[in-house]
């Protein structure tokens, strides 16, 4: 995450291009290509087949494979939280206190960094996908 994030800014590139993923999927009615997600989303399709793989993983995304498949919401858009994507395909790379030469600060630091954490998520849950498309502006 950024050390500190502007109004207007996305966050970081996998999150955001998850969340506008989802948002396609939740307004189509049809079966959507990744490269139709990857054109309207400025990515690479490979990009979003690792992104939509993750969501498929989570049980948020069906995939349909072959000529004429594609992607859909599996589940409601009110039921998947942003939680729920953060969740989802965050990779935690944690280095946990005691693995490092001890300054002793270094618990003080990680119960800082758990609590932010906290509250980052808690944050999130407030929030579903149906919530982002209910204040869309166009």
């Amino acid at each position: 995450m950024q050390l500190l994030i502007q109004s207007g800014d996305l966050g970081p590139k996998w999150f955001h291009v998850a969340l506008r993923t989802l948002t396609m999927l939740a307004v189509s009615e049809e079966l959507v290509k990744s490269h139709h997600i990857a054109e309207n989303l400025g990515e690479d399709p490979t990009y979003i087949r690792k992104i939509v793989a993750r969501l498929v993983k989570n049980g948020m995304v069906s995939a349909i494979g072959g000529r004429y498949g594609g992607y859909r919401l599996q589940k409601n858009a009110n039921a998947i939280s942003v939680k729920d994507v953060y969740i989802a395909l965050s990779d935690y790379s944690v280095t946990p206190f005691y693995v490092v030469p001890s300054t002793g600060v270094e618990y003080s630091i990680s119960q800082i960094i758990s609590k932010a954490e906290q509250v980052f998520q808690s944050s999130l849950d407030q929030y579903s996908i149906q919530d982002i498309l209910d204040t869309k502006k166009d």
